[in-house]
């Protein structure tokens, strides 16, 4: 019988500036994240915590955590804390929901003592450094300032003269410094100010978001061994109203890896986060997984029973044509029923539009559009490969990646297909200002910089104007399908769980999965990445033109930051 108490494996913690992470581990050996982010929630959801706190998050670089996501877990069963920074305004503004909020800079907001968002934000430095403050808090500068005024090193006017100043400053640029020299120009005496400083030099600063956060660690700590980490049972009941921003949100993590790579991660998302250095590959295996989320909401709308299908007959191999055998490798056994029951659904809608002979038109217009879109000619590709064969010793390895890549291009047009087939809604939908969006996004990805090279382009890829219209129009539904559901799959998120993620689907289903297994095992025993050379040329195959930039590709990509884009990419091809 499986214990109910709790692990630290089983808590999340989302820390940066606040506490360096090796000091938190002392405290409390939990897993420990970078600054949550928009979606993180939800994607750390499948990692299935029975606790979350959240300390740190960002808010200026990208979307900050959105309430609903938090909602969404404490409505799954999840603990969530909150203290010193992000957490703390969280858990204030969340509390009569269930988040459990820690300190005293919760215990503020939660007052309404503070208000703004700037009390507690900083300028931090890059997750190379560790995230370390580069700026003081305003709640730091506020219980220091509080602490001198106890111990009599200044009167209460100079105290609330620094902290006026201290508000002035925009928070990426304030200091604690600045603030007294700011207030001595404004007639603060020089003395006391003097004073002041030599008293926060000699150990009179308080770092009051760290306190909290060592607070929180230390309440988790004492959980540990505990079967308190269930939710308590006196926690406020609500239904979560899921509109269609967080709908789509869900969508779009259900179908990525975690953003950042850590040691602790199951093979699943490491697998998930490899494929991400497949370039073009990796967007079309990510177009699959959305299409396999959609066709399988699709059938269960419809109450489509699975058909018994394994692995070997699913489409009958005109989709899944890789042994079973391989498909098993390293893969959790636990995957394999949830997988083959989805695609058994699938395959039932499939069945309703295969015999159709312009289903199959269709399928092969899209085919080439996918072809088209990733500038490839897998038939000669595979020619290359097998030419290599006798001279490169890794020939093997790329004639298996050929392999998947042109069963994947295969399979996408299929359930793209089936997903256009089953969308109801009208073409009106499609608004030009999307279309405009997607042929922008197109041409980037091509190295296409202005109009004059359109019709050069159009002529080197054998188009027309018209057809290149109506490959742009597709795409932009495709685009719904995977990444934009509330364009026409309203109440899409009814069908599938917050923990699902559908990429590892997808590499499975075309046959990636034991490649990438086999490449992330050899690299963590041997701390280097087999093959780099001969994989290299495959590899810039499918990269974006040298145009594109390196923040647009790791965007492009699924990475947070574009600094670890380069620094992964550096170590699997140096």
């Amino acid at each position: 019988m499986q214990s109910n108490s709790l692990e630290p494996s089983q808590i999340l913690i989302f820390l940066g500036p606040t506490l360096a992470v090796t000091e938190a581990s002392q405290i409390l050996p939990a897993r420990y994240l970078d600054p949550v982010r928009c979606g993180d929630i939800l994607a750390c959801m499948r990692l299935q915590p029975r606790v979350i706190a959240i300390i740190d998050g960002f808010f200026d670089r990208s979307a900050s955590v959105w309430h609903k996501e938090i909602l969404w877990a404490l409505e799954a069963g999840v603990r969530v804390f909150g203290a010193s920074s992000m957490g703390a305004l969280r858990a204030a503004e969340l509390e009569a929901f269930g988040m459990e909020g820690f300190g005293a800079i919760f215990a503020a907001y939660r007052d309404r003592q503070y208000i703004g968002d700037d009390e507690v934000a900083i300028l931090h430095s890059n997750p190379q450094f560790q995230y370390q403050p580069l700026t003081d808090a305003l709640v730091n500068i506020r219980a220091t300032v509080q602490l001198a005024v106890d111990k009599n090193i200044i009167e209460p006017a100079i105290a609330s003269l620094i902290i006026s100043c201290a508000k002035r400053q925009f928070f990426s640029q304030r200091h604690l410094s600045q603030a007294v020299s700011d207030a001595e120009v404004q007639g603060g005496d020089r003395q006391m100010l003097a004073q002041f400083l030599e008293f926060v030099q000699n150990g009179g600063y308080v770092d009051r978001k760290q306190s909290d956060a060592i607070e929180l660690l230390k309440h988790l700590a004492a959980m540990v061994g505990e079967s308190s980490g269930t939710v308590p049972n006196q926690q406020v009941k609500f239904q979560l109203n899921k509109s269609i921003f967080i709908e789509e949100l869900q969508a779009r993590v259900a179908i990525r890896p975690l953003r950042t790579a850590y040691s602790w991660l199951p093979l699943t998302e490491k697998l998930s986060q490899e494929a991400r250095f497949l370039g073009k590959v990796y967007i079309q295996l990510r177009n699959l997984a959305g299409l396999i989320r959609w066709c399988d909401a699709i059938a269960q709308q419809q109450n489509l029973q699975p058909l018994e299908a394994d692995l070997t007959d699913v489409y009958s191999s005109q989709i899944l044509s890789s042994d079973v055998n391989e498909l098993e490798l390293d893969m959790d056994a636990s995957a394999i029923p949830v997988l083959v029951e989805r695609l058994g659904r699938i395959q039932a809608l499939l069945q309703l539009y295969s015999a159709d002979e312009t289903f199959a038109k269709k399928v092969e217009k899209l085919h080439q559009f996918i072809l088209m879109i990733v500038g490839k000619d897998i038939s000669s590709a595979k020619e290359e490969s097998s030419a290599e064969r006798t001279t490169n010793a890794n020939a093997d390895m790329i004639a298996a990646l050929v392999s998947c890549e042109g069963r994947l291009y295969r399979q996408v047009a299929i359930l793209w297909a089936l997903a256009e087939q089953t969308n109801t809604q009208s073409e009106a939908s499609l608004r030009i200002s999307i279309t405009q969006k997607i042929t922008q996004h197109f041409f980037q990805e091509r190295g296409v910089t202005n109009e004059a090279e359109f019709p050069a382009w159009l002529s080197s890829n054998s188009l027309t104007p018209d057809e290149f219209s109506q490959m742009m129009e597709a795409i932009a539904r495709l685009e719904g399908f995977v990444n934009v559901p509330r364009w026409w799959g309203r109440g899409m998120s009814n069908y599938f769980s917050v923990t699902d993620c559908f990429l590892p689907d997808a590499l499975r289903l075309s046959g990636f999965y034991p490649i990438l297994s086999k490449r992330v095992h050899l690299a963590e025993q041997t701390q280097s990445y087999p093959g780099k050379t001969d994989l290299r040329n495959w590899r810039e195959v499918n990269a974006f033109p040298q145009e594109c930039n390196i923040t647009q590709m790791a965007f492009w990509l699924d990475f947070s930051e574009p600094e670890e884009f380069v620094k992964e990419l550096n170590i699997r091809q140096n």
